[in-house]
């Protein structure tokens, strides 16, 4: 493997890296914002409620939504993508690693 190729391939994992990371962000604020609207679209329902625990069960049928699951999923993709962004990224600094022990040994040795 050339520095060049090395460098290449390290420069597209950072940038799939960032869009991971750009991509976990948008899908956490979509779905803040979501149950954000649903929350206050119901607020006086919520407030009505008589105990914290049927609040609670009552927003979670508010957000049992094929919008919600959709929201839900991005946000999982997302998480996903971002670790696998981070891995690889990993695993090219222990190329580079590897790489400059090799160098350094042929330079000694």
């Amino acid at each position: 493997m050339t520095s060049d190729t090395l460098i290449e391939e390290i420069n597209t994992a950072y940038q799939r890296l960032g869009t991971a990371a750009e991509d976990l962000a948008r899908a956490d604020r979509e779905l803040t914002e979501h149950v954000r609207r649903v929350r206050l679209d119901n607020a006086e329902t919520i407030l009505e409620a008589r105990n914290e625990r049927t609040a609670s069960l009552y927003l979670d049928g508010l957000l049992d939504t094929e919008e919600h699951r959709r929201l839900e999923d991005n946000r999982a993709r997302a998480e996903f993508d971002l670790q696998y962004a981070r891995r690889e990224v990993e695993r090219l600094h222990l190329i580079v690693r590897l790489l400059g022990t090799h160098a350094s040994e042929g330079i000694g040795g």
